[in-house]
């Protein structure tokens, strides 16, 4: 019985580090759509993004249907609350990163964020992509998930300076505009991360507890 545990937690944990990678890869499609000009490059980056996210939606839709119609001898206890854990993350940061790529495809045709508040927000989004990539190193290695620590304390940070960029006015020629898309785009790079960072701890606790071989 604690071979077969091992080995379906073994393949559980392998699935969410694959959604990791997939959610890493879809926010840095929309993140190269926010940095572009449109053009037949930024129509396939966008096309990529799209499939990437419909992906990433589906799979967290089956993991989430598969825990709810699960019987006790199909999943055991463990999985079927990791998947539930991880179902809704995954799902909030498909949405999270379908807002990006939304502000990325309406800002297109027009001008670039103001460079003021250009700089702080693509560090905030790099900062993110970061911590997504170290989640999956945690699921990779015995790595604890305390190495995450650093990566958000510094996003925390950088959202905090964002936010007090736009709210004193400090930017006087940052258009009422590009500060709005920068207030949204900091609160989902911010939230993309912590999201991440619980997805990953979720599947450290399942892999603590579970019976050795």
């Amino acid at each position: 019985m604690g071979d077969r545990l091992r080995t379906r937690m073994d393949r559980d944990i392998g699935h969410v580090a694959s959604l990791l990678r997939q959610a890493h890869s879809a926010l840095g499609l929309a993140m190269e759509v926010l940095s572009t000009s449109a053009g037949s490059d930024s129509e396939r980056t966008m096309a990529d993004l799209g499939r990437t996210l419909r992906e990433l939606r589906g799979e967290a839709d089956d993991l989430a249907s598969a825990a709810f119609g699960a019987l006790p001898q199909e999943m055991d206890r463990q999985s079927v609350l990791m998947a539930l854990h991880v179902a809704e993350d995954i799902g909030r940061i498909g949405v999270l990163i379908e807002q990006v790529g939304e502000i990325a495809q309406a800002r297109r045709s027009g001008p670039s964020l103001t460079q003021g508040v250009l700089l702080p927000v693509r560090d905030l989004g790099g900062a993110c992509l970061r911590l997504m990539a170290r989640a999956c190193d945690v699921l990779r290695s015995d790595a604890p998930p305390a190495v995450m620590d650093g990566d958000l304390a510094d996003i925390v940070a950088r959202q905090r300076g964002l936010n007090r960029l736009l709210l004193s006015g400090g930017d006087e020629a940052c258009p009422m505009r590009d500060a709005a898309d920068a207030v949204v785009l900091g609160r989902c790079y911010e939230e993309c991360a912590f999201r991440a960072a619980a997805v990953a701890r979720i599947a450290v606790l399942l892999r603590e507890h579970a019976p050795r071989r």
